[in-house]
C-alpha cells in the first residue's frame, strides 16, 4: 500500500447466514452438498471501497443498520470480511462499543497495560505513559478497582485516555464522545483536535451532523450496507440531511393520513393557509486542557475563574437569554506590563463561537505591580442555544499596539470553565446563537 494512505478498503463485504429455525443449521451442514440452502443471506456491508489519505478526518454517516459498526470492526481487525481487502498503515487506536477491549475482572491499571499491549506497546512503554493516562482519565482511586464496578462515564474516560495517549497514527471513534459528563466531552474534543493537528488520521462515526461538519474534511454515507455517496463533508451532509427529512416527512404524512377522520376531512386548496405540502423538501444548504504558562506567564497566577448568573451566584448552568458574567482574578508575582485578559467560548465540538478581551473593549492594556490582584469581569446576555454545554478558554496576553503586531500569549487555559445552557421552552432557539432583530410587517 502507498505510504500516502492510512486506510484503503477495496470491494469489502460482510455476509451473514440467517437461519429461520435452530435445526436448519444442522440440515445445512448435512445436506449442503446436495445444493439445498436452509438460510438466507444478509449483507451487512457490500462492495465498499474508499481510501483515506494520511492526516485526513473522515466522517461515516448512516442510519442505524447501515453497516457503520461492521465496517469499523473489519478495519480494526476484530471482524473478518466475507470478501475484499483492507490495508492499514500505522498504529490504530479504536473506541468502538463501550468497554470493548477491557476485561471486566481486571482493575483499571491492569486494563491500561492490557490495552497498551494490544496496541503494540511494551509494558515499559505503557509505564512511561501511565501518569499521563491516569491524569487525563481523572477517575481517582477507582483505577485500582475492577472495571465491572465502573459507571459508563468512568469507562469512557479510561478508554478514551488510553486511546489518545498511546500516540496513535489512526484514531477510530464510534460515538464514544457522547458518553460522560460535559466537562470530559469538552476535554476529549480538545484532545482530539490536538491529535488531528499533529497529523493523526481520524475515522469518526456519529449521528450528529453538526459534529461531522465541525470535525471532518470528507464524509462517507452508508445506506443498506453500500456507499451511497462520498466526497466533501458539506456536500455529503447536505444530501444526507435532505434524505433524512424527506423520509421523516413521508412517515409524518402517512401517520397523519392513518389517523385522519374521513367524515370530517375537507380538501384544502394548495394555496390556502391550512394546506401544508409534506411531500416536498427543499435542499438544505450551509449558510489541551491543562493551563499553559508561556513567555512571561510565570509572573502571573489565576486565583479564580467562575461563571455568575443574573443573581450574582456562582453557577455552572445558565438560562437561555439570562444576564451573566465571566470572572477571572489574577495576581502578579512580579511587575508586568501591557497585560490583557480575554476568553473564547466554544461549543462541544471545539468550534469557537464568540469571545472578548479587555484590550479589545478598552483599547488599552494594564500594568500590574508586584503582588497586585485584579479581577476582570465580562458581562453579557446568554444568546447561545440551550440544551447544550459550552467551554471557556482563558487567554492572558501582552499587547500594546491596536493592530496587535506585538501580541504575545503568556498564559492559556483551554478548559478554564464548562457551563450548561438550559432551554427556554417558550422561546426555542434553532441556531447556534441568537442575534436580536427588530421585526416589522407591512401589507
Amino acid at each position: 500500500m502507498s505510504s500516502d494512505f492510512s486506510i484503503r478498503v477495496q470491494n469489502l463485504g460482510k455476509c451473514y447466514q440467517i437461519y429461520e429455525k435452530p435445526h436448519h443449521r444442522l440440515l445445512q451442514m448435512l445436506l449442503s452438498r446436495f445444493g439445498k440452502s436452509y438460510f438466507r443471506e444478509f449483507w451487512a456491508i457490500r462492495d465498499v471501497s474508499f481510501s483515506i489519505p494520511k492526516g485526513k478526518v473522515i466522517g461515516i454517516l448512516g442510519k442505524n443498520g447501515a453497516g457503520k459498526s461492521t465496517l469499523l470492526q473489519i478495519i480494526c481487525a476484530t471482524l473478518s470480511p466475507s470478501h475484499g481487502d483492507v490495508e492499514v498503515n500505522g498504529r490504530v487506536a479504536a473506541l468502538l462499543e463501550l468497554g470493548s477491549g477491557f476485561n471486566p475482572e481486571f482493575t483499571g491499571i491492569e486494563n491500561i497495560y492490557l490495552n497498551g499491549q494490544i496496541l503494540g506497546l511494551s509494558p515499559d512503554e505503557v509505564s512511561r505513559k501511565l501518569d499521563d493516562i491516569l491524569a487525563f482519565a481523572d477517575i481517582g482511586d477507582f483505577v485500582h478497582q475492577p472495571v465491572k464496578t465502573y459507571s459508563s462515564g468512568m469507562f469512557a474516560r479510561l478508554a478514551f485516555s488510553v486511546a489518545v495517549n498511546v500516540e496513535p497514527d489512526i484514531l477510530i471513534v464510534d460515538e464514544a464522545l457522547s458518553v460522560g459528563d460535559a466537562w470530559f466531552q469538552h476535554k476529549s474534543m480538545a484532545r482530539m483536535r490536538t491529535l488531528m493537528e499533529s497529523g493523526c488520521t481520524v475515522l469518526f462515526v456519529s449521528h450528529s451532523i453538526e459534529a461531522v461538519r465541525a470535525l471532518c474534511d470528507e464524509a462517507v454515507w452508508l445506506e443498506n450496507g453500500t456507499i451511497k455517496m462520498q466526497g466533501g463533508v458539506t456536500e455529503v451532509t447536505n444530501a444526507y440531511m435532505n434524505d433524512v427529512f424527506i423520509e421523516h416527512n413521508r412517515i409524518t404524512l402517512q401517520s397523519a393520513q392513518h389517523h385522519e377522520a374521513p367524515e370530517t376531512t375537507e380538501a384544502q386548496a394548495p394555496g390556502s393557509p391550512e394546506h401544508v405540502d409534506h411531500t416536498t423538501v427543499t435542499e438544505i444548504t450551509e449558510n489541551t486542557t491543562t493551563p499553559t504558562a508561556l513567555d512571561g506567564g510565570s509572573a502571573l497566577s489565576v486565583l479564580a475563574k467562575q461563571v455568575r448568573n443574573s443573581q450574582g451566584q456562582v453557577t455552572d448552568h445558565l438560562q437561555q437569554g439570562e444576564r451573566f458574567s465571566l470572572e477571572f482574578e489574577l495576581e502578579a508575582h512580579q511587575a508586568v506590563r501591557n497585560i490583557s485578559v480575554g476568553f473564547l467560548i466554544k461549543d462541544q465540538f471545539g468550534q469557537e463561537l464568540t469571545g472578548e478581551s479587555y484590550f479589545n473593549t478598552h483599547r488599552q492594556s494594564l500594568n500590574l505591580a508586584t503582588g497586585q490582584k485584579v479581577r476582570f469581569t465580562f458581562m453579557s446576555s446568554m444568546l447561545l442555544r440551550g440544551g447544550q454545554s459550552y467551554s471557556v478558554a482563558l487567554r492572558i496576553n501582552q499587547v500594546s499596539k491596536w493592530d496587535r503586531s506585538d501580541n504575545v500569549v503568556v498564559f492559556a487555559d483551554e478548559l478554564a470553565m464548562v457551563f450548561d445552557v438550559l432551554t427556554d421552552n417558550e422561546n426555542p432557539m434553532w441556531f447556534k446563537f441568537k442575534m436580536p432583530f427588530e421585526v416589522t410587517y407591512q401589507g
